[in-house]
């Protein structure tokens, strides 16, 4: 801590105001801690200046999945859903619509610069695999 402006000694005496006194003390620790922090992000939220951001096309992946399972004519029949999943088209289905009306974070949101995020379907395939397979969320993306 930098002492130069500050005397510690004036700090027993007891006919100065207190509360000037325990301001100045706050303010030369906020200060210290700033200064040790520089070049540190601790709990930083927000955009990164320089951070680059990959588009993930989520909602090309979103699209394919629709099409692949969930279209009226999908690309994989039945029994290549049921064999992918372990469970029918039907079922699934239910299971997603139960845990979007009961968990706030399955619903699809639209982020504050209106960028949509992953639909409830994106995230339930996401979550059945990481589950059943054992698998990190990492090799979750290709419908992501």
């Amino acid at each position: 801590m930098n002492h130069s402006n500050f005397n510690f000694y004036d700090a027993f005496d007891f006919d100065d105001d207190i509360p000037v006194f325990a301001f100045q003390v706050a303010t030369a620790v906020v200060a210290e801690e700033e200064l040790n922090n520089q070049g540190r992000r601790t709990g930083y939220r927000g955009s990164i200046p320089g951070h680059n951001i990959v588009n993930r096309n989520r909602k090309k992946g979103e699209l394919r999945l629709y099409n692949d399972y969930f279209v009226e004519n999908p690309k994989f029949t039945e029994s290549q859903f049921r064999r992918r999943f372990m469970m029918s088209r039907r079922l699934f289905l239910r299971i997603a619509n139960a845990v979007e009306a009961h968990n706030s974070y399955f619903k699809q949101r639209t982020y504050a610069f209106g960028v949509r995020g992953l639909s409830c379907l994106q995230k339930v395939t996401a979550t059945h695999r990481i589950l059943a397979y054992g698998i990190p969320a990492d090799l979750t993306d290709e419908y992501l």
